[in-house]
């Protein structure tokens, strides 16, 4: 009989199970340890790394040889992903491994638009006497005219105990036409809106009354070692039957925890919460709901369903008022989900006259083309290379990592996050690496570094030549989606009115580097505007709002989509776009 080991994660002191057959990225994901997992733990990535303490290390496989130095192997270096323990092992992980306080920027700041939500209020005070349905909705009707229809079942159940708590004094909320909660007549009435994306989840609480938002909370997706694409994480719901189940229930979970923090922070009953509104991208959109994502895995990458879904909070685990409901705005198609529609309510996409070009650039990068009042959109495979994944030092945007990086007259200057010693690239840092180390002439055009060593940063942070091509291939997948896009409507880069850089890595991006490296075109600078979390803002417009939630389903129903796998104009521009463009480097030193 083999006998269970136990595995101790450091720093945190954290003790897991170890059955046959684990690796210590299962030991990990079943013990709350967060460690960085790119590719989802199938072993093509360099991602989680870590070390056995005091020998038990078991025998490196052939991947491990020939990634990590012999020196490395001996003192028990190994990847999590392709570990077996062997015996009970104290495993250190280090800060560059692990995902956990990583910087994510969300924006509290309110909306201006008039509230004009989808549920509906109304005072109510009766008499006593027997208490039903019918003397309730009756009652409603000869004071407001009200056209309630019927009460949620959640609520009739509680019906007598709710009225007689509130001594038959209340607020009703309806919700069109169904009655979804009672609370105390004094009570405000609040909504959350969730922006659901790959890396980071943001959750906004709102006053439906006034537009104000309350608070705002931007976490990790706890979905991260399930794999650090969208791709990863498809491909472990076939490896793994239970990856879809646990991932679903980590992320409503969590979210439901966020909702119950805020709340908690500003002393608000979770029970007034009365509706909320989520975007996702296509596939965190079937994964929050638990919906198969094996269509989204094969060309050409179909959904379960595309068009918006309401569905009881209840259902999606998560406790606000008892019958109120989740709103999922629609996806477009393919990977163009919700976020993206949201992204381009928030932008006001449904009043723009200009030609323009709107992304958010992320492990998926959703590009659209707004001209002539038509909106055209693709979704572009970039990868986690552009925030720092499946790269050998690259890191999560966390304190120690360098977020800026220029080389003045052969000098490296940088920046870290918390401004301390590096430990690791973020994504920006990593635009700013490629466009500098290529500008000072350490880069050939083709991307080969010309010395026979990687680009040396400081303090161990290093880029190898592997990384390098990463880059090149992200990059040139997002260029290659905006030139599909402006081909199709006969138009060149130069027709562009305005090039927009939404969500938070495109915050902090360097656009001159994201040029010199041909991410995006050669176009003018004062033609390009990075604003932040656009889908964000849309999510919150949709909450508040239900004109512009209806605005939001004839954005994604009337969108246009060009698939891109396996279509010519996209590998072609896919290959000329790998390289770098080419430029006067003397003038460019000068």
């Amino acid at each position: 009989m083999t006998r269970m080991l136990y595995i101790t994660f450091e720093p945190d002191n954290i003790k897991g199970q170890c059955y046959p057959n684990d690796t210590l990225l299962d030991v990990a994901r079943r013990s709350g340890v967060s460690i960085a997992s790119s590719c989802g733990g199938r072993g093509i990535c360099k991602s989680c790394i870590v070390y056995f303490k005091d020998g038990g290390a078991p025998p490196a496989i052939k991947e491990d040889i020939d990634f990590f130095s012999q020196k490395k192997i001996t003192k028990g270096w190994r990847r999590a992903c392709c570990s077996r323990p062997i015996k009970d092992a104290v495993i250190h992980i280090p800060q560059r491994t692990r995902v956990a306080n990583a910087r994510i920027s969300i924006d509290g700041a309110d909306i201006w638009t008039c509230p004009d939500p989808v549920v509906k209020t109304y005072p109510i005070l009766l008499d006593g006497g027997e208490i039903n349905s019918d003397s309730l909705l009756a009652a409603v009707k000869s004071s407001y005219n009200g056209d309630l229809k019927h009460i949620s079942s959640e609520i009739l159940r509680a019906l007598p105990d709710l009225i007689k708590d509130n001594w038959y004094k209340f607020l009703l909320v309806s919700r069109f036409g169904e009655v979804i909660s009672i609370l105390p007549s004094t009570s405000k009435i609040y909504g959350v809106a969730i922006d659901l994306g790959t890396t980071n989840i943001g959750v906004y609480l709102v006053d439906l009354r006034s537009g104000a938002t309350i608070s705002a909370e931007g976490v990790e997706n706890p979905q991260i070692p399930y794999g650090g694409d969208l791709i990863a994480r498809i491909t472990e719901t076939k490896r793994n039957a239970d990856a879809l189940q646990e991932m679903t229930q980590l992320t409503q979970r969590k979210i439901n925890d966020i909702i119950i923090g805020l709340c908690e922070k500003h002393a608000i009953d979770p029970l007034s919460i009365v509706d909320i509104v989520v975007a996702g991208n296509t596939a965190m959109h079937h994964i929050f709901l638990g919906l198969s994502v094996e269509g989204l895995g094969l060309s050409p990458f179909e959904p379960c369903m595309e068009g918006p879904l309401d569905i009881k909070a209840s259902n999606v685990g998560l406790t606000i008022a008892m019958g109120a409901y989740v709103h999922m705005l629609p996806n477009i198609a393919g990977f163009v989900g919700g976020d993206h529609t949201a992204m381009l309510l928030g932008l006001r996409a449904d009043k723009e006259e200009r030609t323009v070009i709107s992304l958010d650039i992320g492990t998926n990068t959703e590009i659209s083309l707004i001209h002539r009042g038509e909106i055209t959109s693709v979704s572009c495979p970039s990868g986690p290379a552009l925030e720092g994944g499946n790269i050998e030092c690259g890191m999560r945007a966390a304190k120690g990592a360098i977020e800026k990086l220029e080389i003045t007259m052969g000098e490296v200057i940088i920046k870290t996050i918390g401004e301390g010693p590096p430990v690791g690239i973020c994504g920006s840092g990593v635009i700013d690496v490629l466009a500098q180390f290529y500008l000072s002439g350490e880069l050939t055009q083709k991307g080969q570094i010309r010395s026979d060593r990687n680009l040396v940063i400081e303090g161990g942070v290093y880029f190898t030549q592997h990384d390098v091509r990463a880059v090149q291939l992200a990059k040139g997948a997002i260029r290659a989606g905006i030139e599909v896009l402006l081909m199709a409507a006969g138009l060149q880069a130069d027709s562009l009115d305005k090039l927009i850089i939404a969500g938070a890595f495109g915050a902090y991006i360097n656009v001159e580097n994201a040029i010199a490296i041909g991410m995006l075109p050669d176009i003018p600078l004062h033609k390009i505007e990075q604003v932040g979390n656009a889908a964000g803002a849309g999510v919150k417009l949709a909450l508040l709002s239900y004109t512009l939630r209806k605005q939001a389903h004839n954005l994604a129903r009337d969108s246009q989509y060009i698939e891109l796998a396996g279509t010519k104009d996209f590998m072609k521009s896919f290959m000329n776009n790998i390289n770098f463009p080419q430029v006067n480097l003397e003038e460019k030193q000068l």
